[in-house]
């Protein structure tokens, strides 16, 4: 990716531009099927002629689209996170979409020549599908981290995006077998756990065989990776646990992005069943009767191990 900085009336610090990199870096992983000339983006950090404010404006320039995003705060450095991190959930938001488009063109295709089914209930479909691809695809991301850090296998050797696309295809080609008790969020997140148990199943088989580390083209670092997912509304945020300063310097910034990537890694030391039902009660969100529907537990199991990972998260983080 083409990357190109510049400063008005201010000088940014080395761990400012440490963070720059860092958060390019994310973006970047974020489009792997674009190549990287492809790719250009320009950083822009100012401070205000009136006042002690700081704007930072990114333009993310692809093939198909420009995306601009602007902030204003009052250091360089909030002002510098703040706005990328509204640069990759439009990142996220324009995969989804890009991947919508791809699949219901083929759709499409597939059903030219016959019959067509009504429209309405096609519609219908792709909107629930839809609705729910951001946090499958934020899910996917968080259980193949915690998976590897477990399973020792080594980074990129299963793309987030692959499984994201297994799922969608999947849900979409047999809408008509969702349970009548799961809405298609619920069943969409009971699919995606079984395609990642799968997935992970089928690496452990060939775990052993020369060619798997062929195919890992790319040298992807776990400590750029942690971050790229986020915590979407969920009833326990890392926050709770976390004495949160705003990032008010950059080092302190860094600091806590260092211990936001202990906590994933203590969750990721959970047992399999217990951290699955704290991920998806505390982290995705869903009450004690949906995680239950979703991993065959009973609600009373599920809370069982959601207070059991809560007292673990905060014994090691006290350590």
């Amino acid at each position: 990716m083409n990357m190109k900085i510049q400063t008005r009336r201010v000088d940014l610090s080395q761990s400012e531009k440490h963070i720059v990199e860092r958060k390019a870096r994310k973006a970047r992983k974020m489009l792997p099927t674009f190549q990287p000339h492809d790719l250009e983006l320009h950083i822009t950090v100012e401070k205000l002629s009136k006042g002690k404010q700081f704007q930072t404006v990114l333009v993310l320039t692809t093939p198909q689209t420009a995306i601009r995003v602007e902030d204003i705060e009052d250091s360089p450095t909030r002002s510098i996170v703040q706005t990328f991190d509204e640069l990759l959930r439009k990142i996220k938001k324009f995969k989804s979409q890009l991947n919508r488009e791809r699949f219901w063109q083929k759709e499409t295709a597939r059903v030219s020549g016959r019959a067509a089914p009504p429209r309405e209930p096609l519609e219908s479909v792709e909107s629930a599908i839809s609705s729910s691809l951001d946090k499958i695809e934020n899910y996917v991301r968080r259980e193949l981290f915690h998976r590897a850090l477990v399973d020792h296998f080594p980074p990129g050797m299963l793309q987030p995006q692959a499984v994201v696309d297994e799922v969608f295809l999947d849900v979409s080609s047999r809408a008509q077998a969702k349970p009548e008790n799961l809405t298609m969020e619920q069943w969409m997140f009971q699919v995606a756990r079984r395609t990642v148990r799968r997935k992970i199943r089928e690496l452990e088989r060939d775990r052993d065989q020369p060619h798997l580390e062929e195919e890992v083209t790319e040298t992807v670092r776990w400590d750029d990776e942690v971050l790229n997912f986020y915590q979407p509304d969920e009833a326990l945020k890392l926050e709770d646990l976390l004495k949160d300063n705003h990032g008010t310097t950059p080092e302190e910034l860094l600091a806590k992005e260092e211990t936001e990537e202990q906590v994933q890694k203590i969750i990721a030391g959970l047992s399999l069943s217990v951290r699955e039902s704290f991920v998806l009660f505390a982290l995705e969100g869903f009450n004690s009767d949906e995680v239950a529907m979703i991993t065959g537990k009973t609600p009373a199991q599920v809370l069982q191990d959601v207070e059991q990972a809560r007292t673990h998260l905060r014994q090691q983080m006290r350590t």
